[in-house]
């Protein structure tokens, strides 16, 4: 079964119809400013620092690595929300706003040669998803074990994108 940001992905009335409610149920607002911009991509930019020194310092504390990492990468979507005017109340709701904003689906190569700057392509927002998946492993399995390999790639991963929302909010 495809997960639900997959539907939205190919279809953008399923993504509209979304989109409509996260905002009637108040999931999304509006209204956000050019701080919270500032502020999330300067807390994501923490997060990346945390998990690093988690893994240089602490050694066996791979799983907190894995979540300061996820939360990095987090606060960076959300950087980019407000950079289009919104708040979100969760994870889901930033996901939609990530594929209807910066998910170019129905352009022509062209149109996306213009709008590569300030897009995303699909495989960034599948690694926001696993990445979260991976954070919630690491938050509350006691059966899974880390190992650094794992943190080190998840670590690679955040930094690449956070590195890419700062760069689109930059080049506005």
């Amino acid at each position: 079964m495809k997960q639900r940001w997959e539907v939205w992905i190919q279809k953008r009335s399923a993504l509209e119809k979304d989109f409509k409610n996260y905002l009637n149920r108040e999931t999304i607002r509006e209204r956000a400013t050019e701080i919270e911009v500032e502020g999330h991509l300067h807390k994501a930019k923490r997060n990346l620092r945390f998990s690093r020194g988690v893994l240089d310092d602490l050694k066996d504390f791979y799983e907190w690595s894995i979540v300061g990492y996820y939360y990095a990468v987090y606060q960076a979507a959300l950087a980019l929300c407000a950079l289009k005017g919104y708040k979100t109340k969760s994870h889901m709701a930033t996901i939609s706003i990530l594929i209807k904003f910066f998910y170019p689906q129905h352009i022509s190569e062209e149109d996306l040669k213009t709008v590569a700057k300030t897009s995303m392509a699909k495989e960034d927002i599948q690694e926001f998803v696993e990445l979260k998946n991976y954070r919630e492993d690491a938050t509350y399995s006691i059966s899974i074990e880390y190992e650094q390999g794992l943190a080190e790639n998840l670590g690679e991963k955040a930094i690449e994108f956070v590195n890419k929302v700062e760069k689109i909010i930059r080049k506005r």
